[in-house]
C-alpha cells in the first residue's frame, strides 16, 4: 500500500513564524504544501526593503508572501491554476500585495528582478507514488526522471532577467542528479553557498528503498540512514552574474 502522508486530505490552515515574522497560510489537497525544505529557504533568504523580488514556482505562496512581509516588491509565477489561486488567497489572507502571473519560470515578465527566489520541483518521485496521487500533484514538486529537469530548464532562462548585482536564492535536494546541478551553476554562475542542512526524506523513497538505494549507490543521488530514518542533504546557494 502506497502512504500518502505529505499532502493533506482536507483544506486546513497552517501557522508559520518565519525570520521573527508571523504568518498564516490555507492549504488545500490540490496543491504542494511547503515542507521542511520551504521552511529551511525560508530562513536563510535575504530580503530588503524596497528590493524586486520574483518567486518562481510560488504554490501555496509562502515564499513569495514572505518576501513580501520582509518589505520586497514581489512578483510571483506558477503554470498550476489552483496553486496560481491558493497564492492568490494566501496573499490577500495576509494583507500583502503581490503581483501574480500564470506561466512557467518567469512567464510574461520581460523585466530584471534585485532578487529571484527559486523553489522548483526537485525530486526523483517512485512511478507507484505518481500513480497514487495523480498527475497533477505529481507535477506539483517531481523533477523528471533525473529529479532536476526544471532546475536545469531555470538556470538556462534566468540571465537575461538579472542585473550585475541581482541574486538567485536557489535550493538543491540530493534526492535528485545535484553533481550535474551543480556543475551546471558553477560554470554558468558566480555560485556561493549560504546554508545547508539534512532532514528526513519523503515516505515514497522509505516506501520504494530499493530503488533509490540503487540510485544512490550509482551515485546519482545522496541519501543516508540516521536514526533508523532514511535522510538526504540540502543546499541554499545565492547565484550572481559572472
Amino acid at each position: 500500500m502506497t502512504r500518502i502522508l505529505h499532502f493533506v486530505k482536507k483544506p486546513e490552515t497552517r501557522k508559520y513564524n518565519i525570520q521573527n515574522i508571523d504568518f498564516e497560510l490555507d492549504i488545500n489537497e490540490h496543491t504542494f504544501p511547503p515542507s521542511p525544505h520551504g521552511s529551511f529557504f525560508a530562513e536563510n533568504m535575504k530580503i530588503n526593503p524596497g528590493e524586486t523580488v520574483i518567486d518562481i514556482g510560488t504554490g501555496s505562496g509562502f515564499l513569495g508572501i514572505l518576501a513580501a512581509k520582509l518589505g520586497g516588491n514581489v512578483s510571483a509565477t506558477d503554470n498550476d491554476t489552483d496553486a496560481l489561486n491558493l497564492a492568490k488567497q494566501n496573499a490577500k489572507k495576509n494583507k500583502v500585495n503581490i503581483d501574480f502571473q500564470k506561466g512557467s519560470y518567469f512567464a510574461d515578465y520581460k523585466k530584471k528582478f534585485d532578487i529571484i527566489v527559486v523553489n522548483l520541483p526537485q525530486e526523483i518521485v517512485h512511478i507507484d507514488y505518481q500513480k497514487a496521487i495523480g498527475k497533477q500533484l505529481t507535477e506539483s514538486f517531481d523533477g523528471g526522471p533525473d529529479g532536476n529537469k526544471q532546475i536545469l530548464e531555470f538556470l538556462d532562462l534566468a540571465k537575461p532577467y538579472m542585473y550585475n548585482k541581482s541574486k538567485i536564492y536557489i535550493i538543491i535536494y540530493t534526492v535528485t542528479d545535484y553533481t550535474k546541478t551543480l556543475k551546471k551553476m558553477i560554470e554558468n554562475y558566480n555560485t556561493k553557498l549560504i546554508a545547508f542542512d539534512s532532514g528526513p526524506t519523503k515516505e515514497f523513497v522509505e516506501d520504494n528503498i530499493k530503488f533509490y538505494k540503487e540510485l544512490n549507490e550509482a551515485g546519482k543521488i545522496k541519501i543516508f540512514k540516521s536514526n533508523k530514518k532514511w535522510m538526504a542533504h540540502e543546499y541554499l546557494f545565492e547565484l550572481t552574474l559572472k
